[in-house]
């Protein structure tokens, strides 16, 4: 070793790190650890990872002007202001590993205790709680996973992934509202690797009504400024992977995992002002003011079911599955730049809306979901004006209205350019200020990440019928509301725009200024 790489870690780590080797054994894992690139689960759930959150074909422009490769799921701003932490079962233990979208790498932090694991996940639900039912000790749904006999991994997961949202990362751009981006992007991201993981085979499961600060004390987040907002468990497949007919397993070609398993950095410390923000959103953090709601097992649907109406409108598609070859849709998921003065086609909308009738398992079923208002402005077939969106019957209910206008459409929008053009907005909505009476904090984050998790369904059948598509997160929830003559109650939570897409736009809108909530572009942010 030269006396430079004696003096200099930082040049002894890229040495380190750049150099090229043909032998996989050659990379040396953690003491006494089987190598991970030789385990045939771990690289199934790498594979899973890289089609639930990896870098896809294509570019974003971020909001410094510069170009970063696409992802498989959408942010705000393009920012993606959460990790992804994964504790891969390793025999009796589990080992924590960083996984880093950005070229696809696996970097091990620690060894993390299996039955501590198990202690979490098992969490309140006993028998003895008379609203939690009987306890289910087998599957992705368990609620004492070593019930049965603590000595048998086979009963634990075989991962569990963590989605941990780093506030300020949203919060430099957009202030106290970046922190309900986290759970917005939170929620796409856990959503997509679920439905990843079960394209691949095993069996996932949501869990949002965990102990937060037992879960940062276990994988080292403490004082990080870091919030645990989903964790996604993923129960093993008992035989080969099972896919659609005549179908292999689909992997992420942008995606190839890159495994650290020898230690190295942890992740990055926050530094004074992310303090301050972390301090900032305290009142309204699921962290920092948990609240103790008995667990609801079971699969629950991605939007709530709407009251029956007059003459509604059965929309084509009810039958079809929209998401039943995963792997392909998700990698021609994009979000639009811009729409085309084009009628979008209504059965294509109407095979796109049914991929928001399909579920994932949750430990939330009795949690709060939001509906989905449809503000018709330019699609062939349906007269311009707002609708509910029944899941069960896949129809569309009228509600009345003309559609707007487009000043009016884009003025609701913040001004968003992205928005002009479109043939329809959806409204995600809910009953907001009775919600969070009832369920504090914690309502909160379930309905954003139900919100967010129907919008990523939508996301995924509109790329599906190649119908152009872009989640908004900044709007004027009061002027949304107005044009979906939406009643005094319902509050609008999330936007998504669809249309014909103009594949030669650019969305500005990333711009280091967040022009598109309401700040002045020449205003310094602050």
């Amino acid at each position: 070793m030269g006396v430079e790489e004696l003096t200099n870690p930082l040049l002894a780590g890229f040495w380190n790190e750049t150099r090229l080797r043909s032998n996989l054994e050659a990379v040396s894992p953690a003491a006494g650890q089987p190598d991970p690139g030789l385990s045939v689960q771990w690289t199934r759930i790498a594979a899973a990872l890289g089609l639930g959150y990896g870098e896809r074909s294509g570019a974003v422009i971020t909001k410094g002007k510069t170009l970063m490769r696409a992802r498989t799921t959408p942010s705000a701003g393009a920012l993606y202001p959460f990790e992804v932490l994964v504790a891969f079962q390793d025999g009796h233990e589990y080992a924590l590993y960083h996984y880093d979208a950005a070229g696809c790498s696996l970097r091990r932090l620690a060894a993390v205790g299996r039955r501590d694991l198990a202690d979490l996940l098992a969490g309140s639900a006993r028998p003895a709680d008379p609203l939690a039912g009987d306890p289910i000790t087998t599957g992705p749904l368990a609620t004492d996973p070593l019930a049965a006999d603590g000595a048998h991994p086979a009963e634990l997961p075989a991962a569990v992934v963590a989605v941990v949202a780093r506030p300020w990362h949203a919060m430099r751009k957009y202030g106290r509202r970046g922190y309900l981006y986290t759970h917005l992007d939170s929620a796409h991201a856990a959503t997509n690797i679920a439905l990843a993981a079960a394209d691949a085979g095993f069996a996932p499961a949501v869990r949002l009504r965990f102990d937060r600060r037992a879960l940062s004390r276990l994988f080292g987040l403490e004082n990080l400024c870091r919030e645990p907002q989903a964790l996604v468990t993923l129960t093993a497949p008992t035989g080969p992977a099972t896919v659609g007919p005549g179908r292999a397993p689909r992997t992420n070609p942008f995606a190839v995992p890159i495994w650290w398993h020898d230690g190295g950095r942890g992740l990055e410390q926050p530094d004074g002002p992310e303090r301050e923000a972390w301090d900032l959103v305290s009142p309204v953090s699921t962290y920092h003011q948990p609240r103790d709601l008995a667990r609801r097992f079971g699969t629950t649907p991605a939007i709530r079911p709407a009251a029956a109406g007059t003459a509604p409108l059965v929309l084509t598609g009810r039958d079809a599955d929209p998401l039943a070859d995963f792997g392909a849709v998700v990698l021609d998921r994009q979000s639009a730049k811009g729409f085309l003065a084009k009628p979008l086609d209504a059965d294509a909308l109407g095979r796109a809306l049914a991929a928001v009738r399909g579920g994932i398992a949750v430990d939330c079923a009795d949690g709060p979901l939001a509906g989905l208002r449809l503000l018709v402005r330019n699609v062939d077939g349906l007269p311009s004006g707002a609708y509910e969106y029944d899941p069960d019957g896949h129809r569309l209910l009228p509600v009345g209205g003309d559609g707007g206008s487009e000043e009016a459409v884009v003025a609701a929008c913040m001004n968003q350019g992205v928005a002009a053009g479109c043939a329809a907005l959806v409204a995600l909505h809910a009953p907001v200020r009775q919600l969070l009476g009832e369920r504090g904090q914690q309502g909160l984050a379930e309905l954003h990440f139900h919100a967010a998790s129907a919008a990523q369904r939508l996301c995924l059948g509109a790329a599906a019928q190649h119908v152009g598509i872009t989640c908004l997160g900044g709007f004027d929830a009061g002027r949304i509301a107005e044009l979906a003559l939406l009643d005094d109650q319902e509050e609008v939570i999330y936007v998504v725009a669809v249309g014909v897409a103009d594949e030669n736009a650019v969305k500005w809108d990333r711009a280091p200024v967040a022009y598109s909530h309401a700040r002045d572009p020449r205003q310094q942010p602050g």
